[in-house]
């Protein structure tokens, strides 16, 4: 619990690195299995690492006053962002192969 402790809005310790890369990961990967369809795994990945990480560091910048407060909106952050941005790139991606099969 001291690395939870020692998060700041101007400093975030390598365990909440660890965290937001890890949800990115996740659901990177049950993005590309649930939606299935011609996703490419690995671009899945990329893009929820990549949102998940930006929200956790907004967030962590912007919004919670206390160390446990940061921690838990950030996480809570970087799991919505992450998913948005799944969600939105799920639903260009199947437009533009409808649009290529028709």
């Amino acid at each position: 619990m001291d690395a939870i402790a020692t998060i700041s809005p101007g400093h975030a310790g390598i365990l909440i690195w660890a965290v937001w890369g890890l949800i990115g990961l996740f659901e990177g990967l049950v993005a590309s299995r649930v939606l299935g369809r011609r996703r490419v795994v690995f671009i899945d990945v990329v893009i929820g690492i990549v949102s998940a990480i930006l929200a956790g560091i907004l967030s962590t910048n912007f919004i919670g006053d206390t160390p446990v407060q940061l921690f838990l909106i950030s996480v809570m952050a970087a799991i919505f962002a992450s998913a948005l941005v799944l969600w939105i790139f799920g639903i260009l991606l199947y437009k533009n192969e409808e649009r290529f099969n028709r």
